[in-house]
């Protein structure tokens, strides 16, 4: 079973979408600034519409960035017209929480560098303890991720993909 990402073309290269039952990680990477985290951001509103829990865990950017990148890709209100549109902004978040009922959507900060996969994993175990099972976690950056196995950069983010990668096994969805 796979959760669509709801773009075609990128369905078709994974086989179909993210497998459902986790087993695997993603990565998508690229240059500085050409919307990588906008990217996760856009697949997360589109997993989530399907009635899906995501998490979101930022590395890089404040809760708040994340929050107002997804308010738009929701709204279709420029990121800097959402507090000048404040109540446009929050009919359309209305509509589209009646139309996706069942969809949630969580954003969690931590500092660069600051958490290793095992905090990761505790994090996910207290919101499974308040009856949230992520469907989807959309982890930005694994780069930023701590891990003190390897001894270069290279070293250090297998070791933490590969951490990452196991989550996938123990919380039964897609990374």
């Amino acid at each position: 079973k796979y959760i669509p990402s709801t773009w075609e073309w990128l369905d078709r290269k994974l086989g179909g979408g993210f497998l459902e039952n986790g087993r695997a990680i993603y990565i998508f990477a690229g240059r500085t600034n050409v919307g990588k985290s906008i990217f996760l951001g856009n697949v997360a509103v589109n997993v989530a519409a399907q009635g899906k829990t995501v998490v979101v865990v930022t590395l890089e950017m404040s809760e708040l960035q994340y929050a107002k990148r997804i308010s738009t890709n929701i709204s279709q209100v420029p990121i800097f017209d959402l507090t000048s549109n404040a109540d446009a902004v929050k009919q359309k978040v209305t509509t589209y929480k009646e139309k996706h009922p069942n969809s949630k959507l969580l954003i969690k900060e931590f500092p660069p560098n600051a958490i290793t996969a095992n905090q990761l994993s505790a994090y996910i175990q207290k919101l499974i303890h308040k009856g949230i099972k992520p469907d989807m976690v959309i982890l930005d950056y694994i780069n930023l991720l701590h891990c003190n196995m390897g001894n270069n950069s290279y070293e250090r983010v297998k070791h933490a993909a590969e951490q990452v990668r196991a989550l996938s096994y123990v919380y039964n969805c897609p990374f």
